[in-house]
């Protein structure tokens, strides 16, 4: 399967794509790791509730986490992938870091 990717043609695209908080904070946290490093979907939902409620992981309520889970994987991940700033695999529900 050939995929395609997306360039942003413009910087009102570019801000676009990275115009959203939770977007920003996925990128600022995929920072932290190494060129090629997986982080599951899941374990990034409790990190990125808990830096959007001022809490620790394991302090994010289950309501918060579900929030961000569904956020992250029919949104904003999707998107990030689709303009080659991340790797996203959908049905391990898994980040590559690149």
């Amino acid at each position: 399967m050939t995929s395609t990717v997306h360039y942003p043609s413009s910087v009102s695209n570019v801000l676009g794509i990275l115009g959203n908080k939770r977007r920003i904070l996925v990128l600022n946290y995929l920072f932290l790791f190494g060129y090629e490093q997986d982080i599951e979907v899941r374990h990034l939902a409790r990190v990125i509730g808990g830096v959007e409620n001022g809490i620790s992981p394991r302090e994010v309520t289950t309501e918060d986490y579900e929030s961000v889970y569904n956020g992250l994987i029919q949104n904003h991940l999707p998107k990030l992938a689709k303009y080659d700033i991340i790797d996203y695999d959908d049905r391990a529900k898994v980040v590559t870091v690149t």
